[in-house]
């Protein structure tokens, strides 16, 4: 199953930027960077179908996602935004709010289940624990252990290692690198950016014609470098 994102923009971004074509699949991991206030959420919150497009379209399973079929779509996502949503007052609450909801058509995971869920993220808290207390990071990875067993094949993450440590952090990239679904996420962070496969850089210019198409950048055979240094160096555009 391929993710097309063809020529899509937002109309947040500069006028001069070179609009985003990817083709990708799973395992892949798409990065989308920028300084602030550049649009990188806004065109995430697109990709999620809660927001229209200024120009472009993308395509799930070859069929354009449009307002007639976005809640299909979103059944396909895992959408976590940089404030992790709890949605519960405790932690088994939270891990099973799609299904409190009736977003899943799956049964609701066991507590077995969820137990598992929250140790692949590094969280050690019992089930029954209050959600209030937990730090930032802790519910950032809170929100990660829910999308594990909704067992989505698209996971869209913004800002995911905004409130996290650096052992937290290197914990989550292991964890998605080992996940077969399609990811795409916001960050500027230079370590995390150097283990995606590609970056899309939004101070990337389009100063060519509108026939140009740049190649997006590959970092499977850069990741043994230094972190800063590849993490300023890779500047990708689209795949045609």
């Amino acid at each position: 199953m391929a993710l097309v994102i063809d020529n899509l923009t937002s109309g947040f971004e500069a006028s001069a930027i070179l609009a985003p074509s990817f083709q990708l699949s799973a395992p892949q991991h798409l990065a989308i960077s920028g300084p602030s206030g550049c649009g990188k959420s806004s065109l995430l919150r697109i990709l999620a179908g809660l927001a229209a497009p200024k120009s472009g379209q993308f395509r799930w399973q070859d069929t354009v996602i449009t307002a007639d079929n976005i809640r299909w779509w979103r059944q396909q996502i895992c959408y976590l935004p940089q404030q992790a949503v709890m949605g519960g007052e405790t932690i088994f609450n939270v891990l099973c709010l799609p299904w409190t909801m009736q977003a899943m058509q799956s049964q609701a995971p066991s507590e077995a289940e969820c137990l598992h869920a929250l140790e692949k993220v590094g969280l050690r808290h019992g089930l029954d624990k209050d959600v209030e207390p937990l730090s930032g990071g802790e519910k950032q990875r809170l929100a990660i252990a829910r999308a594990i067993l909704m067992k989505r094949p698209v996971w869209l993450l913004d800002e995911p290692t905004s409130a996290l440590d650096l052992a937290s952090r290197d914990r989550v990239i292991a964890l998605l690198a080992d996940l077969e679904v399609i990811k795409i996420s916001v960050s500027h962070d230079p370590h995390w950016l150097i283990h995606c496969d590609h970056v899309y850089d939004m101070q990337q210019i389009n100063s060519e014609p509108d026939t140009q198409k740049k190649e997006i950048s590959d970092n499977r055979d850069t990741k043994s470098g230094e972190a800063s240094q590849q993490g300023t160096s890779r500047r990708a555009g689209g795949l045609s």
